[in-house]
């Protein structure tokens, strides 16, 4: 059984409210470019495609810096590095609002990347470390429901600050108060004094954390899975275009249709939690990984806008009910090296989100738009994810 900080830590009242705000933060900075692309493009006299690619280099980024993060929490205290991370984020907002070029805020992009590493690694890490299995997944359901919930409130708001003041103001009137919010209340949430954030995440040296992390089967197995399923729902990088191509779909509905899905997905990453509390990490996330691999390989096959909708739905509320379960079950791997296992995870992740669209998105050009092709692929990655799981991973908290 797994036993380390969580037995002997009581987490402040404060915490889960800190992580749900950072998580928000971090949310937000990604929709926005999303939303302005065009604006961007337009204010920087620069291609769409150039902007759209921000987000290709903030994945790769977080990718990289992921990977030296194994290395940094060894010899780091997680709490700097959790408020390091936030305070990157709000740096970045203030040089995005006042980026004189493209080439500022590509560079403000990374470093908002980098600030979403080092607040997500230490914050899932952080939970490990002061909650027990139940209490945990949790914890881990709300804060990550919290971030998908700004698309329910998010686009409107941002569009409000637009059309009064320039999309530029949305760093500094909605993303800034946010992060400033986090700061604060991780400032008081995971004090000095505490044990969690006296201890190193590592006890063991550089090599040695990163030994016991890649020569654990079952680890290894986390990781690559869960490398395969983030790459397989990046499907939704797709469907708003095959619904307004094959569908003819207006702009207005295909937006209408994001913020349901976040609603989905606020929901399902709810549920997921109290399904890992009653059944396991392990089952949930094989579970919910199979079912997602198998409604994506579907919706892009059916005829009637309805009924691919309702298979778009269970796409998207499988994979969030899977989302906190793969968490618990990273966190439950390495408990001596949890910090170095949560960042490679994190690499991983970003890994998935940065090679899928690519690959996705050569495939849609060599089938000349066949979507289907794409639903296909990405379908079959969630499918491998879920057998690799089933066959190599293993839930310590169970044995």
């Amino acid at each position: 059984m797994e036993q380390d900080l969580s037995e002997r830590v009581t987490p402040s009242r404060l915490l889960i409210p800190a992580m749900a705000v950072g998580f928000v933060s971090i949310a937000i900075t990604d929709a926005l470019l999303t939303i302005f692309s065009v604006d961007i493009a337009s204010a920087f006299k620069v291609p769409v495609g150039i902007v759209l690619q921000l987000s290709t280099i903030n994945n790769l980024g977080m990718f990289i810096f992921s990977l030296l993060m194994g290395a940094l929490v060894v010899r780091f205290k997680l709490r700097p590095l959790l408020l390091a991370g936030v305070f990157f984020v709000i740096v970045s907002a203030v040089g995005n609002f006042l980026a004189p070029n493209f080439l500022t805020m590509v560079f403000f992009f990374l470093m908002e990347g980098i600030g979403s590493v080092l607040f997500l690694v230490m914050g899932q890490t952080l939970f490990g470390n002061v909650f027990n299995q139940k209490k945990r997944a949790k914890a881990i359901s709300f804060t990550m429901s919290a971030g998908w919930a700004t698309g329910l409130f998010g686009p409107t708001v941002v569009g409000f600050i637009a059309a009064m003041v320039g999309w530029r103001s949305n760093f500094l009137l909605w993303v800034l108060p946010w992060s400033l919010v986090g700061l604060a209340l991780v400032f008081f949430a995971v004090p000095s004094d505490s044990n969690a954030a006296h201890a190193t995440v590592e006890k063991v040296p550089i090599g040695a954390a990163f030994k016991s992390v890649l020569k654990n089967r079952s680890a290894t197995a986390c990781l690559a899975a869960n490398t395969l399923a983030v790459a397989s729902v990046q499907v939704g990088v797709f469907a708003i275009p095959f619904y307004r191509q094959v569908f003819l779909l207006p702009l207005a509905y295909a937006v209408g249709w994001v913020t349901v899905v976040a609603g989905i997905f606020v929901v399902g990453t709810l549920v997921g939690g109290r399904l890992v509390n009653r059944f396991g990490s392990k089952p949930i996330a094989v579970a919910g990984t199979f079912l997602t691999g198998v409604f994506t390989m579907i919706f892009f096959f059916i005829p009637t806008l309805w009924i691919t909708l309702i298979f778009d739905s269970l796409h998207v509320i499988s994979a969030a009910i899977a989302l906190p379960a793969y968490a618990c079950l990273a966190l439950a791997q390495v408990p001596k090296s949890r910090g170095t296992m949560m960042s490679l995870n994190q690499a991983m992740d970003n890994f998935g989100k940065t090679f899928a669209p690519a690959v996705g998105g050569t495939l849609l050009i060599i089938t000349l738009g066949v979507y289907g092709s794409v639903g296909l692929m990405l379908g079959s990655l969630s499918i491998v994810s879920a057998v690799v799981l089933f066959l190599f991973a293993r839930d310590p908290t169970k044995t």
